[in-house]
């Protein structure tokens, strides 16, 4: 999360380190739990890929997303993205409230969508680093994956307010 704030970027040192303390901390509990490891990592991967794709989240939140599937597993993954989304929406509600909210995203996130599923994904549309650079605002996911899966590891940790 500090990386994210500080930087806008989580570094792949970071990454790495992670993906190595999930692997080993779950593969010392058995093959069963490190194969749900693996299974966690690619499935955290797998659900930002698309959104990756087409330009709205940088390639650390996608990594993170891994590493935080290879750390806790497939089964708790929904609940911490779900609490990860609620939490992007609320920064992107502050930003709203504070003025830095660019009301021409919607549009430009239809016309990336539009775009992307005409060609068949031969044209994609700006990375979200080349947005950062002309002075978008953009949600900073890495804290939004961070305290939503400090939410669902601790405060919800049996599902009860997340209803899964």
């Amino acid at each position: 999360m500090f990386f994210d704030v500080k930087q806008r970027r989580i570094p792949n040192w970071l990454i790495l380190l992670g993906l190595v303390v999930g692997f080993s901390l779950n593969g010392s509990r058995g093959l069963n739990a490190f194969y749900l490891s693996l299974l966690g990592f690619v499935l955290g991967i797998g659900v930002f890929i698309i959104p990756f794709a087409l330009g709205w989240l940088g390639a650390g939140d996608v990594k993170y997303l891994g590493v935080i599937g290879a750390l806790l597993g497939p089964t708790l993954l929904p609940r911490v993205l779900w609490y990860s989304i609620v939490t992007a929406g609320s920064i992107a509600f502050l930003y709203f409230i504070i003025g830095r909210f660019n009301s021409g995203f919607l549009r430009t996130a239809w016309d990336d969508c539009r775009v992307a599923l005409l060609t068949f994904g031969r044209v994609l549309p700006n990375s979200i680093g080349a947005r950062v650079s002309k002075g978008a605002h953009t949600v900073p996911w890495g804290v939004a994956l961070g305290a939503g899966t400090i939410l669902a590891y601790y405060v919800d940790s049996t599902g009860r307010w997340a209803g899964f």
